[in-house]
């Protein structure tokens, strides 16, 4: 059972700075805003004397370096960096807007890497994971579930598999913390910095124990429920952010990625961004042997929650009734062993659309017979998905039968705006 956080909470307040700074002022106000500013990747430090780059990993360190105090070009550069990659207008002064934006939740890593350098990146694709500790504001059972889908998001798109293990040979360790936790990046308090995680290596070097493991700060309250109640934080969300940067991806400007820096609630689906950053590093996933099922064979749990449906001959329609739930199903022929080999699970695929918003994909788990083996919850899906994938973290050995169910919201409405039609689902199976 989840028990109550008794630790003194303090806000995160951002940069404590009069508006209005721009070229040419200067005092504590521009030293508050530098220190922001270098924080999050956007200005450098200046060189200091007798230190030597290391050649092998031509390290360049390519940031503006700003004299203290002073509002200078380096400053006015990092700023401007700083609004564009925060979806501000660039205006080059700290305004109302820029101010405000400093005071959201955000993950701790920098927005602009330190260094012009190759990326970091796991010599294995095959991952483990462990916990040090749990969040009391869920129990641990709830924890690993926000872990595995955040995990199993990103397999949806790759081939890299990841099984929780014991923290002795663990690559990433995921503790929850507050405070100066010893990593040298202590948190802030509730609603500041939300998390962090330390990018992997450079094969062939080595990885360091601190590489790839993520910090959570424990100074926010944590749920898994969407939408979130006043004050909490969606851990899943922040999971697949997080975990991006524990696999070498930095912070994205691109409106709607995952991977960009500011926390704007639940967001449980990858940006087509994210997906060219992670296939970037560690290839695509080569579908191999996928079976799929034509959409009218689609089972409906609660036929009395329909107002409509109709067998095309390509796809099903169904119309909800207003304001109600239901669960629909897709059994996927299954090759569970061939030659005297199992099959495993790789990412299961649907196709649909819906007539808006009214109409959304809830949750949708994925079952080995009678186990379920991923819930991927509360992606809220609508519209046109010609094409979603949904990863299973750990690839496990397919059993008995693949099974779809699709947990569907219809809110209310014309009958238009209740719609969804149901095309094809599929999974594909891995030697």
């Amino acid at each position: 059972m989840a028990t109550a956080k008794t630790e003194k909470r303090t806000s995160h307040q951002g940069v404590n700075a009069r508006v209005g700074l721009a070229l040419g002022t200067s005092g504590t106000d521009v030293d508050a805003l530098q220190a922001y500013l270098k924080k999050f990747g956007y200005l450098g430090d200046a060189p200091t004397a007798g230190t030597v780059a290391q050649e092998s990993h031509s390290i360049i360190d390519s940031r503006p370096v700003a004299k203290a105090g002073k509002f200078d070009d380096s400053t006015l550069e990092a700023l401007r960096q700083f609004q564009a990659m925060a979806g501000l207008p660039v205006t080059g002064v700290f305004d109302e807007a820029t101010k405000a934006k400093t005071s959201a939740p955000r993950c701790g890593n920098p927005d602009v890497g330190s260094f012009v350098a190759t990326g970091g990146r796991w010599a294995t694709t095959d991952l483990t994971y462990a916990f040090s500790e749990f969040s009391p504001d869920l129990d641990p059972a709830r924890c690993r579930q926000a872990v595995h889908q955040a995990f199993s998001t990103w397999v949806g798109w790759t081939r890299l598999t990841f099984r929780e293990g014991p923290a002795a040979t663990a690559q990433i360790i995921i503790r929850f913390v507050t405070g100066d936790h010893g990593d040298g990046a202590p948190f802030d308090g509730a609603s500041g910095v939300l998390a962090h995680a330390f990018f992997p290596g450079t094969p062939p070097a080595a990885p360091t124990p601190i590489q790839g493991d993520t910090h959570f700060d424990e100074a926010e309250t944590w749920t898994l429920n969407v939408p979130p109640g006043a004050g909490q934080i969606d851990l899943t969300t922040v999971a697949i952010h997080e975990f991006g940067h524990a696999l070498g991806l930095n912070h994205s400007p691109v409106a709607g990625a995952a991977m960009q820096a500011f926390y704007g609630g639940p967001r449980r689906v990858l940006h087509s961004d994210d997906v060219s950053g992670i296939t970037s590093i560690y290839g695509g996933y080569t579908i191999a042997e996928a079976s799929w099922v034509h959409g009218t064979s689609i089972q409906i749990e609660f036929p009395e929650n329909v107002e409509f449906v109709r067998r095309f001959g390509f796809f099903t329609r169904i119309i909800g009734r207003p304001d109600t739930t239901n669960w629909l199903h897709f059994a996927i022929p299954t090759p569970v062993i061939v030659n005297n080999l199992r099959k495993t699970f790789g990412p299961c695929m649907l196709r649909f659309s819906t007539g808006g918003a009214a109409a959304l994909v809830r949750d949708v788990h994925l079952y080995d017979g009678e186990v379920r083996v991923v819930a991927h919850n509360n992606v809220n899906l609508s519209g046109s998905q010609p094409f979603t994938r949904f990863g299973v973290a750990h690839a496990p050995k397919v059993l008995w039968g693949v099974g779809i169910s699709i947990g569907v919201t219809f809110g209310g409405g014309a009958a238009a705006s209740r719609t969804m039609d149901f095309i094809s689902a599929g999974c594909d199976f891995q030697p």
